[in-house]
This record gives C-alpha cells, sequence and structure tokens, in this order.
C-alpha cells in the first residue's frame, strides 16, 4: 500500500511553502515532498501533496478546464513528481506529459496536453 498525504492551503500560505523549500518567492498550484522510505512491511510513504484550492480554481477558468477534471490533473501531476517524474528539460516534460494523459484518459478525463 502506497501512501500520500494531501494538504490544501491557501496562496499565502503556498507561497510561503514555496519560498522556505525551494528559494521561489510565487505561488504555485501544487507542491510535492517526495519521502521514499519504507514504514512497514508493504507501506510506502511516498510523500506529501500541498495543493493551492485557489489557484486550481483560477487555472480551470483560465484554461476552460471543468474543476473536477483540473483537480484530478493537478493531483496527478503531483503524484508522479512523488514517484520521481519531473519536467526540467522537454525530454522529462514530454514523459511526464505522455503519463498525464493516459491516466486522464484511464480515469474518463480528457487529455490535459495535447
Amino acid at each position: 500500500m502506497n501512501i500520500i498525504t494531501i494538504r490544501i492551503v491557501d496562496e499565502l500560505e503556498i507561497k510561503k511553502l514555496n519560498f522556505i523549500y525551494r528559494k521561489k518567492n510565487q505561488t504555485t498550484n501544487i507542491l510535492s515532498f517526495p519521502f521514499n522510505k519504507f514504514i512497514k512491511v508493504n507501506h510506502k510513504l511516498l510523500g506529501d501533496l500541498i495543493l493551492c484550492k485557489n489557484i486550481i480554481e483560477k487555472e480551470s477558468l483560465k484554461y476552460k478546464k471543468s474543476l473536477e477534471s483540473h483537480w484530478a490533473h493537478i493531483t496527478i501531476h503531483g503524484t508522479l513528481h512523488l514517484l520521481g517524474y519531473d519536467h526540467k528539460n522537454n525530454k522529462e516534460a514530454n514523459i511526464m506529459e505522455k503519463i498525464e494523459n493516459k491516466v486522464m484518459l484511464s480515469l474518463k478525463y480528457k487529455k490535459p496536453h495535447l
């Protein structure tokens, strides 16, 4: 069993956490903090996801996506970070986007990336 902690925060808190842990003085829609240590046999704590409700809501309007679909996409995106994926370059971004599309389609949502 894999375990993920999810917190939903406001813009002030996510900006503060982004500055403390990533040295970026700006808001973001999600932060992922991987853990990757076995805490029990067959239990793996993957890490924490911190999601900003206000930013996710604004983005869903901006990108003309349903709120439910955008929440799903951002949660999947953060979970992929916990699993070791990143998007620091085009190659990594393409790999991550393909996985996000596949997972979203499996959940009966539209592809977030074209």
